[in-house]
């Protein structure tokens, strides 16, 4: 049974309107990444590294769900319902990416602009099936 939902979820992933979605969720996401990681360089000249990734993250939420509800999902969901979605989404990748920041930069002694690129990383991999699948979903 489980494999039978892994094999439904992996050929979803492979039909070419995903494969779209993916690559559109890529030119959106590094184009964000971009803009926040340069914020995120300059804002920590100034402030502690986790007030200034809290700082950006709270810029690019509205950027990131207006993209790919309108841009690249194309969705005719409930904004609302959509928005509430993308807000756990968001609070909870706020917590876990901070968690992980922290701890690299801290406990391994990871370079802070180094962590961030890690942690930015693991997200856009679990943030694309979400997406997909539970916050856009049709």
């Amino acid at each position: 049974m489980i494999m039978h939902v892994i094999k439904q979820k992996l050929m979803l992933l492979l039909d070419k309107k995903t494969l779209g979605n993916l690559v559109k969720y890529l030119v959106i996401g590094g184009s964000a990444f971009i803009i926040e990681y340069l914020m995120f360089l300059v804002l920590r000249l100034f402030m502690h590294y986790i007030i200034a990734n809290a700082i950006i993250y709270t810029v690019m939420f509205w950027i990131v769900f207006l993209a790919n509800k309108f841009l690249n999902f194309k969705s005719q969901g409930l904004f609302l319902k959509q928005l509430a979605k993308y807000t756990a989404l968001y609070v909870i990748n706020f917590i876990v990416t901070n968690a992980m920041l922290f701890s690299l930069s801290e406990f391994l002694r990871v370079d802070p602009a180094i962590s961030k690129i890690l942690v930015s990383g693991s997200a856009v991999m679990w943030n694309f099936l979400l997406y997909k699948f539970v916050i856009y979903k049709e």
